[in-house]
């Protein structure tokens, strides 16, 4: 019998069928616990007595038909579900608790559905209620989606055999391979020694103040990841499509920036190279998507069909800050936790690592020693725990003529010295790379 077929009155006897194993088969009642809540019973007596079953096990007491009856009587009232008659009754469905998983499988997913069912009359009613629009009434869907997770009841325990046998497997499968880098190359030779590329269901953050080049060195990750045949998304909520690409191609063409803002003063053979640069860079697998103000649910759909579509297998999004709540609390900290969460679990539903940047809070510039420090972190909340990879970016030029004075008018064109800082690395080492910044191209570079 397919989900879909099922009538309310099977339903009602797997329900009847699950509450009576649980009350006769101590070694299927942990199965049954942590696959169902009680909200997942359709019938209201069952909602109960699954409650109580809950409770019993949580206080560590034997679950029978009578501990059930005085834990119910205790909370309530016994007659309210029908007496000890209508557990006896349920009892007596117990031959065995052989299917039990396909018994717990068909109560949760049509629990899920009644919830699928549920958010689109909410929706339904929001729009004729409130009168909102279609894109509106999209955002409000996709929240109610997020909160339908299908994977709940699979994300079973695994056992240490079953890990080491697949490490294993994965360890041979490297051996064989002359390319060292498991991840998304970065093609900063020392930042893909510690992280062996960057690897599929990361999040990483990457945080700087501003112009400190954080937007630049963000491109020249989704670049270079794009040179290597992998698919790119960019999630620009402060910068238009057409000046992210203008960057990509004075990286690119390494013309002069101001000569591309301008159209002035650009040369024949400039002409030429940039000409060339635009053929190389409109066959690169990139795609950007410059919505601003866009939400974590927009990007999750969004992200889901370009995966789909296009392959996609790195994503950079600029920035944490900039994207919209769906569910505005007026606590903005709490809101970019949430955020930070919700994009974690995208980059591991995906398997694609997704490069995140964020803004430091000004308390950098009140110390002295201005490098940046993970409590630097603006909104941090939990965005130092999801992270997998926290990395910030510091020049000392930035400090030092940050008067805007002739001095820095003249070393704008020239290379700067900056450390790429890795703060936190959840499965490798941590430490300070020393690479180069090309100011006048956006190009970050390897020192040597």
């Amino acid at each position: 019998m397919s989900r879909k077929d099922m009538s309310e009155n099977n339903l009602y006897a797997v329900e009847k069928m699950v509450l009576a194993i649980a009350m006769h088969s101590p070694n299927a009642l942990p199965d049954i616990i942590t696959g169902l809540v009680a909200d997942d019973f359709l019938d209201s007596t069952h909602k109960i007595i699954f409650q109580a079953i809950i409770d019993l096990q949580s206080e560590s007491k034997e679950v029978t038909i009578n501990s059930v009856a005085n834990q119910i009587e205790k909370k309530s009232n016994l007659d309210s579900i029908g007496g000890i008659q209508r557990l006896q009754d349920i009892a007596l469905d117990f031959f065995s608790d052989e299917g039990i998983e396909n018994f717990i499988e068909e109560v949760f997913y049509a629990s899920s559905s009644r919830k699928f069912d549920a958010a689109l009359r909410r929706v339904q009613n929001l729009r004729k209620e409130e009168q909102l629009d279609i894109e509106s009434s999209i955002n409000e869907m996709q929240k109610e989606l997020l909160k339908i997770d299908l994977n709940a009841q699979k994300n079973e325990v695994q056992s240490i055999y079953k890990s080491t046998e697949l490490l294993i497997k994965k360890i041979q499968e490297l051996e064989k391979r002359s390319e060292t880098l498991t991840g998304i190359p970065t093609d900063l030779y020392d930042l893909d020694e510690i992280t062996s590329g960057l690897q599929e269901g990361d999040l990483i953050i990457l945080a700087a103040r501003p112009s400190m080049g954080k937007t630049a060195f963000a491109l020249n990750l989704a670049y270079n990841a794009a040179r290597h045949k992998n698919g790119v998304a960019i999630f620009s909520l402060e910068m238009p499509a057409e000046q992210l690409t203008q960057r990509i191609m004075t990286m690119v063409s390494k013309i002069d920036s101001r000569k591309l803002r301008t159209g002035k003063n650009i040369s024949k053979a400039e002409w030429s190279n940039l000409l060339a640069s635009k053929e190389i860079i409109s066959q690169l697998p990139i795609y950007i998507d410059d919505t601003p103000g866009i939400t974590v649910q927009q990007i999750q759909s969004k992200l889901y069909k370009l995966k789909r579509d296009h392959d996609v297998k790195f994503c950079v999004v600029d920035y944490l800050q900039l994207i919209s709540s769906t569910n505005s609390t007026g606590d903005r900290q709490n809101e970019i936790s949430n955020i930070s969460r919700q994009l974690k679990r995208i980059a591991r539903e995906l398997k694609i690592p997704i490069v995140c940047l964020s803004q430091l809070s000004r308390s950098v510039e009140k110390r002295e020693d201005k490098r940046p420090i993970m409590s630097d972190l603006r909104d941090s909340g939990a965005i130092e725990q999801d992270a997998d990879i926290i990395m910030f970016l510091y020049r000392d030029d930035y400090y030092k003529h940050k008067d805007g004075t002739e001095e820095e008018n003249k070393i704008i064109n020239q290379v700067s010295s900056t450390d790429l800082i890795l703060s936190k690395h959840r499965n490798g080492a941590t430490g300070t790379i020393s690479i180069l910044f090309d100011k006048s191209h956006g190009k970050f570079m390897d020192k040597g």
